[in-house]
């Protein structure tokens, strides 16, 4: 035990030896580091939304986008979302296609330069970047019946048609109904697959800086107040084609507003519609600059999407329910998109507050990738109107840490509601709780 005591100590000594001679060849740097740094959280997009209706006349200056922009630079943004194309079909950039947007209401804007460039521009310079939105089907402004469905006669019977509580002597366009969001064209129509389609290809070629393109209202009005969009003769005729056979509009919904035994076949055919355009516009945007990123945004309540032939999920999402059949999961378009952006439009934040439902932003922003199964990034969207976030800033800070940690990024919408709420404190706050948790 003696000996291999001294062996020990003369072995320790010689180690020594050879380590201060190390350090003294490294000029006393050690060997490992005593301060080791922990390596930063890599910084997720945090995205604000642009309305045109909303900000209309905000906007109408340089002076006033350059400043908001280093407003929310400092709040922490690093993306926009820039609705280019709003619902009533006029243009916020340089376009050979569509008018330009001057008039909104009594609201008068002209402009001698880009909008839609210097938002570019601005955002460069500020290391932000501009993801362009459209109003994807939307092409009128119904509530003072504006827009180029109303202008131009070629839209005659392109746009969208609703069967009013399973009456088919009672149809409705929706040109003709106050108070919806957009008149929208018929996806169906390959008239308007194509007219859509360039105006889409003229954005992404006239502006190659741009982070990305985003559809919005991408899909049939919603079914409400005993409507049913989707009863246009072209569409009727198209999946007469795609089921092969006759179609009576009651063996889709029955009188006094049930389901009939076409029901699920219908809203199939009705999905894979908005799918295979999202696929052709995918192709022909990445055909034309492969880097700008196909964006869409949607409700995060999936379980309604059907009723509107919008299936955000997988393909190998299989559902369950009646009104899908056993083909409807080839519908599922996450694939076709580089982002998702998961509008967690929810008056309640935590699954806690409203039990029982899906209608939580904490339900909604961990439940996606059920759906999504990973196919596409997917960003937390909210809505900072929501009463809960005005009455108690303490839930939007929330709802903004959990879009952080349980999704890819965060989306806010929108901007003028952060204005009006002055919620920049707030939101900042949000973000830097999730960067220092």
């Amino acid at each position: 035990m003696k000996n291999f005591l001294l062996l020990l100590l003369a072995i320790l000594f010689s180690s020594a030896s050879c380590s201060k001679q190390g350090s003294d060849d490294d000029n006393n740097n050690p060997d490992i580091p005593i301060d080791i740094e922990r390596p930063e959280v890599a910084k997720k997009p945090v995205q604000m939304w642009i309305d045109v209706e909303a900000n209309f006349s905000r906007f109408a200056t340089k002076a006033n986008i350059t400043a908001y922009l280093e407003r929310m630079k400092e709040t922490g943004f690093t993306e926009v979302y820039l609705d280019v194309k709003p619902g009533i079909g006029y243009a916020l950039y340089s376009s050979d296609i569509l008018p330009q947007l001057t008039i909104w209401g009594d609201e008068i804007v002209e402009r001698d330069w880009d909008y839609l460039q210097y938002w570019i521009d601005e955002t460069e310079r500020l290391d932000m970047s501009v993801i362009a939105s459209i109003s994807t089907f939307g092409f009128g402004y119904t509530r003072t019946r504006e827009g180029l469905v109303y202008n131009d006669s070629r839209w005659d019977g392109k746009t969208q048609v609703a069967l009013v509580n399973g009456d088919p002597n009672n149809m409705e366009d929706i040109r003709d109904r106050v108070g919806v969001d957009a008149a929208f064209l018929n996806p169906a129509d390959p008239e308007v697959q194509a007219f859509v389609m360039s105006v889409i290809e003229e954005i992404v070629t006239k502006y190659p800086k741009l982070k990305g393109f985003c559809f919005d209202y991408c899909r049939w009005y919603n079914n409400d107040d005993g409507r049913w969009y989707g009863f246009e003769d072209k569409t009727l005729s198209a999946f007469a084609s795609y089921i092969g056979r006759s179609v009576n509009k009651n063996d889709i919904i029955t009188a006094g507003g049930g389901t009939g035994p076409l029901f699920a076949q219908w809203i199939e055919f009705r999905s894979m519609t908005i799918t295979n355009f999202i696929i052709n516009v995918r192709s022909r945007i990445k055909a034309i600059n492969p880097d700008i990123e196909v964006h869409l945004w949607a409700s995060a309540h999936w379980d309604s999407r059907y009723t509107v032939a919008q299936n955000w999920a997988s393909k190998r999402f299989i559902p369950t329910g009646h009104m899908y059949t056993e083909t409807y999961h080839n519908t599922g378009f996450a694939d076709q998109l580089d982002v998702f952006s998961l509008g967690a439009y929810a008056e309640a934040v935590w699954i806690k507050d409203n039990p029982g439902s899906q209608w939580s932003v904490e339900n909604f922003v961990t439940t996606y990738d059920n759906y999504t199964m990973g196919d596409c990034k997917v960003m937390g969207s909210i809505a900072t109107y929501a009463q809960s976030y005005r009455t108690r800033p303490g839930d939007l800070s929330d709802a903004i840490f959990l879009c952080l940690t349980h999704t890819d990024g965060l989306m806010v919408f929108e901007i003028s509601h952060v204005i009006h709420f002055n919620q920049w404190a707030t939101i900042k706050e949000g973000i830097d709780r999730y960067y220092r948790r």
